[in-house]
């Protein structure tokens, strides 16, 4: 199974679907809801989203090496191969 990372919006509705999704799929995964970190661990946060050439947008979904940006079920899917 690949690691998947989701970066989230405490309260953005695309978020929730997109933890709803991976729990409905018994997927695990290390949720980090950006809004609530500490400053210091936002900045490292948005350094790790544009590591991976993308926007500053949520959900964030890291699935191995491969970015998700927003909510895709099919893309999160195709991924995990399931």
């Amino acid at each position: 199974m690949k690691n998947v990372k989701l970066y989230t919006l405490s309260t953005c509705p695309w978020c929730l679907k997109t933890k709803k999704y991976f729990k409905e799929q018994k997927i695990p995964v290390e949720c980090v809801d950006y809004d609530l970190a500490p400053p210091k661990e936002q900045g490292k946060i948005l350094a790790e989203m544009s590591r991976f050439g993308a926007g500053n947008s949520f959900p964030f979904v890291i699935i191995g090496n491969e970015v998700v940006e927003g909510f895709d079920p099919e893309r999160f899917s195709e991924l995990l191969g399931i």
